[in-house]
């Protein structure tokens, strides 16, 4: 059944400290007893419908018709203005059968054949960074393991050279967690910018993204490579190329999504590992239970809180009403803790192999493109770990995101003993 804000006042999803501070499963697993269709108040919006449990979100992913994704955009839940949305769009925010086309410009890429052919160079990758981190007893997992993986792998599909990408990331941190203090400074309390508003994620370091993103699709035009940017480059969608919004866009996004949320996955996994020695030591001692974890990692971890959704008619969920044009907020790290679907899911447990989690998303057109790559830069990091590590423990304080949509860390201090 559905609430009001008066019958859980103390709820605040909008508190980017909440999140910084720890993980609230405490506020989620109240949320999914007594209200898990919870219209949640905006102090200077018009309110949105909360979901937080398993079959509600899945239901909501796999109906986009009913539930859009481009009606007032996926990744934020503040209402922008229409020509804004337009400016900013990229194409996780299309619905079917416009997210279909501009997916399939480089869907091919992404698939698990495509991806299988990575596997060698990736293990070369990992191996060596490993070689290089390990030997010092203790470091930041979360700079110097978690972060150099994903965007190199990335920069590899995508054909970006090496010098750039310590810069790659920080824009992209900025452009996606502008609400942490430690990323933007002061900016993360204040509103957007009136300049910055049609920019990429309304970011003043988007004119900087988009320049780099520029110079590498002229590059391409000239000479095609064969990487994913030059199909940008010289991509069209009904007989038209992608406009330079569409190409600004699409660039950013590819940075952002594609680093982001496995560098947390990486993080996340490994912290939860160094919380739960006996589930390390299970893996350790049975290697053939890490496509399980892999799996019970992004469950456990899921780098994303939530993605948004607009009604596009009335309907019913948990019987209360949604209306039509109302903002339905599901958040996918609650569902992959739903009790009912997971049974005590707030344990660690590696041989559960949840593959219906719903960290990538899942059933719907929206699926993560880069679930296959994230899947094997996850499993060939713990096969290579587990491999050289005996045991894995905090060596500080980890140090949160300041984000309520990014869930993820900044700093991981781990000391590891050698096998």
């Amino acid at each position: 059944m559905g609430a009001s804000a008066a019958d859980l006042t103390s709820v605040d999803l909008l508190d980017h400290d909440l999140f910084a501070d720890h993980e609230p499963w405490e506020v989620f697993d109240r949320l999914q007893r007594e209200a898990p269709v919870y219209f949640h108040p905006e102090p200077e919006g018009r309110g949105f419908w909360a979901l937080t449990k398993y079959d509600d979100v899945l239901a909501v992913l796999r109906d986009p018709k009913t539930f859009s994704s481009e009606v007032g955009g996926a990744a934020t839940i503040e209402d922008l203005p229409e020509d804004v949305l337009d400016a900013r769009r990229n194409f996780l925010e299309f619905d079917p059968p416009k997210h279909g086309r501009y997916r399939r410009l480089i869907s091919t890429n992404f698939t698990p054949g495509a991806v299988g052919r990575y596997e060698e160079w990736l293990r070369a990758l990992i191996t060596n960074l490993l070689e290089r981190t390990l030997p010092t007893g203790s470091f930041d997992l979360a700079r110097e393991l978690a972060a150099p993986i994903p965007i190199r792998v990335l920069a590899h599909v995508l054909g970006l050279p090496e010098e750039i990408l310590p810069h790659l990331i920080e824009l992209g941190d900025r452009l996606l967690v502008d609400t942490d203090p430690a990323l933007v400074g002061e900016l993360a309390f204040a509103a957007e910018r009136e300049e910055d508003r049609y920019k990429p994620f309304g970011s003043p370091w988007a004119d900087e993204m988009c320049q780099i993103g520029r110079a590498f699709y002229a590059d391409r035009r000239a000479c095609p490579r064969d990487d994913v940017l030059t199909l940008l480059a010289r991509a069209e969608i009904e007989g038209q190329p992608l406009s330079q919004r569409d190409l600004d866009n699409t660039f950013a996004l590819l940075i952002v999504a594609g680093n982001e949320t496995t560098r947390q996955a990486i993080s996340l996994g490994t912290l939860a590992l160094a919380r739960n020695p006996d589930q390390y030591a299970r893996l350790r001692a049975d290697p053939t239970l890490i496509p399980s974890a892999v799996e019970e990692l992004l469950r456990y971890s899921s780098p994303v809180w939530f993605f948004r959704r607009t009604a596009t008619k009335a309907v019913t969920v948990r019987s209360t009403e949604i209306a039509a044009g109302d903002k339905v907020v599901v958040w996918f790290a609650a569902a992959n803790r739903d009790p009912e679907h997971y049974p005590d899911p707030h344990r660690l447990d590696i041989g559960r192999n949840p593959t219906d989690q719903l960290t990538f998303g899942r059933g719907g057109p929206h699926h993560c493109l880069g679930a296959h790559l994230a899947r094997l830069e996850v499993r060939v990091y713990l096969e290579e770990l587990v491999s050289r590590v005996a045991r894995i423990e905090l060596a500080g304080d980890p140090v949160r995101l300041r984000s309520n949509f990014a869930n993820g860390l900044r700093h991981l201090p781990i000391a590891v003993a050698p096998d």
